[in-house]
């Protein structure tokens, strides 16, 4: 009983002391969530638009107080959320990125926003006014 006893003793000790045992911490990473970007009022507004994008079909962006969506026609509008100005995410991993003050549109990920027609992984829209 002495020997298991002191065998649990001396194990016990030596995994309290410092260093002594690093564990999962020294291998993790942390990752941060993306800082929330705030537009400024009427920051949205060049974007805020139907565009004809190049595949025949037509979205539309707009905002509703300090909340932004995009509407592909013919499916369900989402919501996007700001990541750097002129760009914007949606939950599913849609990228809208808008350039030439609103006058153009690059939507990454394109076929997260079309859910009546399976499209290929990655495909990008390109969209203009």
């Amino acid at each position: 009983m002495r020997v298991y006893f002191g065998a649990a003793l001396c194990a016990a000790l030596w995994l309290g002391m410092p260093g002594a045992y690093a564990g999962p911490q020294a291998d993790s990473v942390q990752i941060k969530a993306p800082q929330a970007v705030r537009l400024a009022p009427g920051e949205f507004d060049d974007y805020a638009a139907s565009y004809d994008l190049s595949n025949g079909q037509r979205i539309g962006f707009f905002s509703r107080g300090q909340r932004y969506f995009v509407h592909l026609y013919g499916e369900a509008q989402m919501e996007m959320l700001p990541r750097a100005p002129g760009v914007f995410a949606t939950a599913a991993g849609t990228r809208v990125e808008f350039s030439d003050k609103g006058a153009a549109v690059t939507i990454r990920n394109f076929e997260r926003l079309v859910t009546s027609v399976a499209l290929p992984a990655d495909t990008v829209m390109v969209a203009s006014r």
